[in-house]
């Protein structure tokens, strides 16, 4: 089974026929054979070192599959490198650390990507660990040029997982935000904006205010660059009419003109907003990426935990898009998420442990799941138990088998 071991740090690094693999502690020191690997085979200037090394997997941006790797970085090169079983590690490709232009680190740390402008050199780099990706990233982010731009891309993540995985509509997470911006605007100090009765040509307007004091307002208080999303964000909400002009024109402008969240209208229902809250409800509380044992083969998933399921998803790790590679032909197009499976929280009878395999049991179902480490397992465990707790109020059997 072993491709290459880690002597130096008194580990090994084990890739199996189903790829899963041991923790990686050590970033830093490759021992004697992946050195000379290194060396011999990769670096092509005498003053080149190794800054870092990462055993993962990768799914490279126009392409299905995902492919067990050393990720290899350099003073000078990234280095993609393919390992297969019983094999030593064949080089993929390489690319100029200095050109790298995003390192987008995705939800929960279990996977980051990195992309630079030459065509498909975008990977999707696949950890399976939290506290490994986490601290790989510490040492690599420390040889990034400072052109490199790195963002988190939890945000389109969670937006998928809600309405791919959970149902959500996104109307009601946009509700949800026009929701959260008129209690910010109604509730103001600040001068610059706010919801007050205005005039204009010798009418007033009740509990209204000009677009641009909220494109203001959104600048400062949400998550957005330049006014032109801001308003793009302000037009989405007055389409599905959380917002409108006082005159019901239809195009959102960055003015004085006039508008008025429907909340704020005489005879308004409320009851648009406990189907927010509904729906809102089912929170991402957990994702995590694992094996599941579908016999005979150990099928790759993400683990999705919501306030009252436990979803079992296929992932399509294409998504989220890179920004600057051309769009996916048709036949790669896919979604993000699609749910294989999805146990209630109140229906789980009991957990069994056993190293990194966690079984969930329901009357009716029984998935055995297979983690990269163990303490990846024991953050579904923990977090599911508590969710099982708070419903009926006693533990739930959880089993260590020996």
């Amino acid at each position: 089974k072993a491709v290459v071991s880690t002597q130096s740090t008194g580990e090994n690094t084990l890739y199996s026929e189903s790829r899963l693999f041991i923790n990686q502690t050590n970033f830093v020191k490759a021992d004697h054979t992946l050195e000379l690997f290194f060396d011999v085979e990769l670096f092509m200037r005498k003053s080149e070192v190794l800054c870092c090394f990462l055993f993962a997997q990768y799914a490279k941006y126009g392409r299905m599959k995902t492919v067990d790797c050393v990720l290899a970085v350099s003073n000078y090169m990234v280095y993609m490198c393919n390992l297969w079983p019983k094999q030593k590690p064949s080089l993929k490709s390489r690319h100029r650390l200095s050109q790298l232009k995003y390192l987008d680190i995705g939800l929960n740390h279990q996977h980051f990507r990195l992309e630079w402008e030459s065509k498909e050199a975008s990977y999707k780099i696949l950890v399976y660990d939290k506290e490994k990706c986490a601290k790989f990233l510490e040492t690599f982010t420390l040889a990034l040029p400072q052109t490199t731009q790195v963002f988190k891309i939890s945000d389109s993540t969670i937006s998928d997982i809600q309405e791919l995985v959970f149902g959500i509509d996104k109307t009601f997470e946009l509700s949800a935000k026009g929701k959260m911006y008129r209690q910010i605007m109604k509730n103001s100090t600040d001068s610059r904006w706010g919801i007050r009765d205005r005039m204009h040509m010798f009418r007033t307007y009740e509990n209204c205010f000009p677009g641009t004091e909220l494109v203001d307002m959104l600048m400062e208080e949400g998550d957005y660059k330049s006014r032109a999303e801001a308003m793009e964000m302000c037009h989405q909400l007055l389409v599905i009419d959380v917002l409108h002009h006082v005159k019901l024109e239809e195009q959102f402008k960055d003015d004085g003109t006039f508008y008025r969240f429907s909340a704020d209208e005489p005879g308004y229902s409320a009851k648009q907003d406990y189907k927010i809250q509904e729906n809102l409800n089912k929170d991402v509380l957990l994702y995590q990426l694992c094996y599941l044992d579908d016999k005979p083969k150990a099928t790759p998933i993400s683990v999705i935990v919501s306030n009252v399921k436990v979803f079992l998803t296929s992932e399509y790790h294409q998504w989220p898009l890179p920004r600057l590679q051309a769009p996916l032909p048709l036949h790669l197009r896919g979604q993000h998420f699609q749910v294989l499976h999805e146990l209630d929280i109140s229906q789980i009878t009991m957990l069994i442990k056993n190293d990194k395999s966690l079984t969930l049991s329901s009357d009716t179902k029984c998935f055995d799941l297979t983690f990269a480490t163990e303490s990846a397992l024991n953050d579904v465990a923990k977090l599911v138990s508590q969710l099982w707790e708070d419903i009926f109020g006693f533990p739930l059997d959880v089993c260590q088998q020996l």
